[in-house]
């Protein structure tokens, strides 16, 4: 009898240590001053910083001042934005997802109807709000991640076959409005986005190698049988300029020619000031030939320093993703690192004629107040992960 009692008080002692130790650890909780990833946020404001020095240059040659000073208020506004994410604990972006989906869903129709564009291209993808025009399906790339991730955390849960028709139908909607713009470049970003994070998710590479297939397959066909009912005409000039340059030089080929012409011209550590030339003769050298700019002002070592900034703020946020606290935080990351990816390969790759010309801007870099305003609020929300993050192996505290 007395051998129970002693064995009893020292269970109870053992749970109180325990109980203890569980209440201080959930009081405690991450260090998230000590988590706060400066690495990434020093990569991401020279890449900011980079970005005004040739948008200034760029304004400066073509006389119009007003671009650096739109995209200055939009760098300040953009990192106001990104430290108010800060503070958000990205557990509350399960509740806040539906709200947001809806808003923008909202915006996207509401650009449907009352939206402003460039006549060239046939796109209305702007609101007009006086002092600036805001583009919804930038921030879109945002919602996508973060209502993706929800459904996709309760699928691995197993939380019953409704949430693959919602993950499905809200992904749909989203992309079905963009194209309706029509931007289908933006829609591809979409796509891109999801694509990979079902990929982390977890997909069958038997799946991934039937989807090829049948990609390569069907793509000629669509090209070539329906491309007049699928695509604009800019879209065909572009598809077929890409396809054989030479024999669209002055129409369809001309931006990426001139590109590739003045990214070539800067050589080693770029042109003499006041040589330069890209900021003049190239089209849209603000936005989307801002990387022909670079090459030329900066030469080789200018286009590798960006080259390898982006590479190192995509890597950064792969281990964010590693290491983040669940499933949840690591497939927001996923999707937000394959927007960043995709616009910088498709900026980059068709600057220097690998990829068909789209209006993808260059993060942080090209001219876009809504460019960098999403993209602030994305690594704002990359870095609230990161501070809530499990501790990695081998970590010091």
């Amino acid at each position: 009898m007395i051998q129970k009692l002693i064995k009893s008080m020292r269970i109870n002692k053992s749970q109180q240590r325990e109980g203890r130790m569980v209440t201080l650890e959930k009081n405690r909780g991450p260090s998230l001053i000590k988590n706060f990833d400066w690495f990434l946020l020093v990569l991401v404001l020279a890449l900011n910083i980079l970005g005004l020095i040739v948008v200034r240059s760029v304004s400066n040659h073509l006389n119009q001042p007003v671009l650096f000073k739109k995209q200055l208020i939009a760098s300040v506004i953009g990192l106001a934005c990104m430290l108010i994410m800060l503070f958000i604990d990205y557990k509350d972006l399960r509740v806040l997802s539906i709200p947001a989906y809806i808003g923008t869903v909202f915006l996207l129709v509401y650009t449907l109807v009352a939206g402003i564009g460039r006549e060239e291209v046939g796109t209305k993808g702007w609101i007009d709000l006086g002092f600036f025009s805001f583009q919804p399906s930038e921030l879109g790339k945002v919602t996508l991640s973060i209502v993706a991730a929800v459904f996709l955390e309760r699928i691995k849960q197993g939380n019953g076959p409704i949430n693959y028709l919602w993950l499905a139908g809200t992904t749909a909607s989203l992309v079905g409005l963009v194209l309706m713009q029509p931007d289908f470049g933006t829609a591809v970003v979409y796509i891109f986005i999801f694509a990979c994070m079902v990929f982390v998710w977890g997909i069958r590479y038997r799946t991934i190698l039937i989807i090829l297939v049948a990609g390569l397959v069907s793509l000629p066909v669509l090209l070539f049988g329906f491309m007049d009912k699928i695509f604009e005409s800019f879209q065909i000039t572009r598809i077929l300029s890409f396809l054989n340059p030479e024999a669209y030089a002055r129409d369809g080929a001309y931006q990426v020619l001139m590109s590739i012409r003045y990214i070539g011209s800067g050589r080693i550590f770029g042109v003499e000031p006041g040589t330069e030339k890209a900021a003049r003769h190239v089209p849209e050298a603000a936005t989307d030939s801002i990387f022909a700019v670079i090459g030329e002002e900066w030469g080789f070592i200018g286009t590798v320093t960006v080259v390898l900034l982006f590479t190192l703020f995509l890597l950064r946020c792969l281990y964010i993703s590693r290491y983040a606290r669940d499933k949840f935080g690591s497939y927001i990351v996923i999707g937000l690192m394959a927007m960043f990816l995709f616009h910088f390969v498709e900026n980059v790759g068709m600057n220097i004629g690998m990829l068909p010309v789209t209006g993808i801007p260059l993060p942080f870099i090209s001219y876009g107040g809504s460019s960098v305003l999403v993209s602030y609020i994305a690594v704002g929300i990359i870095l609230g992960i990161s501070m809530r993050r499990q501790r990695p192996m081998f970590e010091v505290q």
